[in-house]
């Protein structure tokens, strides 16, 4: 049941003793905000007496077996003894919750400026998630995340690198920095102290980060908070367990952290989510936002278990640092980039030779794909996947194409052309060898345009000649003709007026040659 606290490599445990509401509860007591009241008297007098029970990890507000509410004491395990049923008539109800622990993989280094919600970390540490873009009155940008993913819980000095990723996930210092810390809460270890937040902000620029989620995330935050409320459906995009929705079942939460033997936080005023599943260990830092279309701020993740999640409330985070969220420009999603490194284009390989097949992709949004090129070609077929493999092809002339398609179905692709084998004999090309001019008719009014066509031997060829002709830079004529048995065209422009003509060639289709799409010098003034 425990959650590993990846920072650091420390085991840490959360033991909640705040308020635990279900919305089940609420529904089944409608407005009965004295009875509500009355339980949260009896629990928070009883709390450290439960707590002082080996084996209990918290208590909370709750629905009883019979629909009201109740006294909820949570235990690690089946079985703990020395827990009351009743207290000051107050009816008791046991919940197995395991061990609740502070969190500390999208893993890959995107390129820049990097979408929120993915792998970061200061060089110490191992890695958590950019919560989000924040800034201040001044314009000035910064990354949101906690203390224990760029504070290194207290150790860091201000002007400290951040990285995108994250150490543990191949994050380099310095070349990896996407800021530095400029400011955190510390974190208060004694045994009188509270602290509201496990926070810190990295200045950083808008060419090093950005304002949205990857595209398989939420999106952009809203720049207007909202604050939690019981039953309240959230959702994040953290650096693990990318998007997830969930609902706020507790509020007003007190927890203990421990972030290592003899070092334990207490915090204060924190918000709970459910399911289990919402966050994992490399989610710490996420922002949580409203599950509906306005993407509302409501809390910064910094702890979890197998069975809830623990925010602090974002309005106090951002108010500490004197920053609003920074609700930019959505994060726009661009195809892949993808390169072919091995073989070179127009290579010509012997028969029976093993080729080997390598290249590289890369994304804005979803980093390095590499692994998932895939290639083929439009003799043999498919391939393979990866960034490099080798292979016998069949003779002839290939096509090969390496293409990958990212997580918002964009697809880059990159291609070239192999022989493989004797190449094949005779020409492979037609040229638009020339183009002449002519005048005909009464007193010169007509002009004529000759194209000749040749084959990369020198010889004319028979085809299909498209034309646009333009006089003083302008377009006036087009056509389409065939060639004859000396490879030559002639089209005729009547009643051409005075000017200077120039001709492109716009296609030639000579059956068994490529064009090669040049069309040669030419000009008349007439």
């Amino acid at each position: 049941m425990w959650k590993r606290f990846i920072g650091r490599g420390l085991l840490t445990a959360i033991f909640i003793f705040g308020l635990f509401v279900l919305p089940t509860v609420l529904s089944a007591q409608g407005n009965n905000d004295w009875a509500f009241e009355r339980v949260k008297e009896v629990q928070e007098a009883q709390t450290n007496a439960l707590m002082a029970n080996p084996g209990v990890v918290g208590t909370a507000i709750g629905s009883g077996q019979d629909g009201q509410l109740a006294l909820v004491v949570l235990v690690e395990r089946p079985g703990i003894g020395g827990i009351p049923e009743v207290v000051e008539g107050v009816p008791v109800k046991v919940v197995v919750t395991g061990r609740i622990t502070a969190l500390n993989d999208p893993t890959a280094r995107f390129g820049r400026p990097v979408p929120i919600g993915v792998s970061t970390g200061h060089p110490n540490i191992t890695a958590g998630t950019i919560g989000c873009r924040v800034k201040d009155g001044s314009g000035n940008v910064y990354a949101l995340s906690n203390n224990h993913v760029y504070a290194d819980v207290n150790k860091a000095g201000l002007g400290d690198n951040v990285l995108q990723p994250g150490p543990y996930d191949g994050g380099v210092n310095p070349a990896d920095a996407i800021g530095t810390l400029f400011d955190f809460e510390p974190i208060s270890f004694s045994r009188k102290a509270t602290n509201k937040m496990d926070a810190a902000i990295a200045v950083s620029s808008v060419d090093e980060l950005t304002t949205g989620t990857p595209v398989a995330g939420y999106g952009v935050p809203n720049a207007t908070t909202a604050t939690a409320f019981l039953g309240q459906n959230v959702q994040k995009y953290g650096r693990t367990t990318g998007l997830t929705q969930g609902s706020v079942t507790g509020l007003n939460a007190t927890v203990n952290v421990s972030y290592g033997p003899g070092k334990t936080a207490k915090f204060v005023n924190q918000i709970i989510i459910e399911p289990g599943d919402f966050s994992a260990g490399g989610d710490s830092g996420s922002l949580i936002v409203t599950d509906d279309d306005d993407l509302n701020p409501v809390g910064l993740l910094f702890a979890g278990s197998s069975t809830h999640t623990i925010a602090n409330p974002i309005d106090e985070v951002l108010e500490r640092f004197g920053v609003t969220i920074d609700g930019g420009t959505p994060v726009s999603n661009d195809a892949p980039f993808v390169s072919i490194i091995s073989p070179a284009d127009s290579s010509l390989v012997a028969s029976g030779t093993s080729i080997t097949f390598s290249g590289t992709a890369s994304d804005t949004e979803d980093g390095v794909l590499t692994a998932s090129l895939a290639w083929t070609s439009d003799i043999d077929g498919f391939l393979g996947i990866g960034g490099s493999f080798s292979k016998v092809l069949n003779d002839g002339i290939h096509t090969i194409t390496a293409s990958v398609t990212d997580s918002g179905g964009k697809t880059g692709i990159a291609s070239i052309v192999i022989t493989v084998g004797t190449p094949p004999s005779g020409p492979t090309t037609v040229i638009a060898n020339s183009i002449t001019y002519a005048l005909s008719g009464k007193k010169g009014r007509d002009l004529l345009i000759t194209v000749s066509l040749v084959d990369n031997g020198d010889d004319p060829v028979d085809g299909s000649v498209s034309i646009t002709i333009s006089r003083d830079e302008s377009p006036v004529a087009s056509g389409t003709s065939t060639t004859g048995s000396d490879g030559s065209v002639t089209f005729k422009l009547r009643n051409a007026s005075s000017g200077t003509y120039t001709t492109d060639v716009t296609n030639v289709t000579v059956t068994g040659l490529t064009w090669d799409g040049v069309t040669p010098p030419n000009s008349f003034v007439k």
